[in-house]
């Protein structure tokens, strides 16, 4: 987790961190708990957060002596988008005051600074399986028509009928259709500000190979039912 002074500009969370900061420190209960116990002192007093990205964020944590201690908090999973920030957090500090037997100090869930100007994170969502296999048979299918010396029998039964030019108008039409669906992918990831590198990967490659580029626009349980 970088610091303030050196925070990643790639990162979802960075330019959202200042105001995540100011807010998190208008519930201070909250700040000492996550302290205490992902600190694993009893003894601190105060504290407030200091900084915070994508994978963990900070707390400067003061005891009754006066003496300072920075406690460095990890994410479970490395955050994705600034929507993934509060759910998060609520959840880390409910355990925190379960282990502590502390009072609830959550603040109402609707009460994070709202996302004004953000970027908007696009899960990925690996279709069926059953797709990638229709893809193998698709793509050994064509190789078969198009590019093998001597194809099985029902391949030159099936040649027979269309003619080996149909299958390479078709599959060249496909070819294109797919890529002209990976240029339009990349402008929506790009004007939803999408930094995940991993996310970028896996769209571009998936929409390549099978399309079904309307699942950019899918919310994600639908994704799953129409892959099924």
């Amino acid at each position: 987790m970088s610091s303030t002074k050196f925070r990643n500009s790639t990162d979802p969370i960075a330019p959202h961190a200042e105001r995540l900061i100011n807010y998190m420190n208008t519930h201070p209960d909250t700040i000492l708990g996550y302290a205490k116990y992902y600190g694993d002192s009893r003894d601190f007093l105060s504290a407030r957060m200091t900084d915070i990205d994508s994978n963990g964020f900070i707390v400067l944590a003061k005891d009754a002596n006066g003496k300072e201690a920075e406690v460095h908090i990890r994410f479970k999973n490395r955050l994705r988008s600034y929507e993934e920030v509060r759910p998060v957090l609520t959840e880390m500090a409910r355990e925190a005051e379960e282990a502590l037997n502390l009072p609830s100090t959550l603040p109402p869930n609707n009460t994070l600074p709202s996302n004004n100007n953000t970027s908007t994170h696009t899960p990925f969502n690996h279709p069926n399986p059953v797709i990638y296999i229709a893809l193998l048979g698709f793509i050994y299918f064509h190789y078969l028509v198009i590019f093998h010396p001597s194809p099985p029998e029902y391949v030159e039964y099936v040649k027979s009928i269309f003619g080996q030019t149909f299958f390479m108008y078709f599959f060249s039409i496909i070819v294109v259709i797919h890529l002209i669906e990976v240029i339009a992918a990349v402008i929506i990831l790009a004007s939803r500000g999408e930094k995940d590198i991993l996310t970028w990967i896996l769209w571009i490659t998936s929409i390549a190979l099978i399309g079904h580029m309307w699942f950019l626009w899918t919310p994600k349980k639908e994704r799953k039912k129409h892959s099924e």
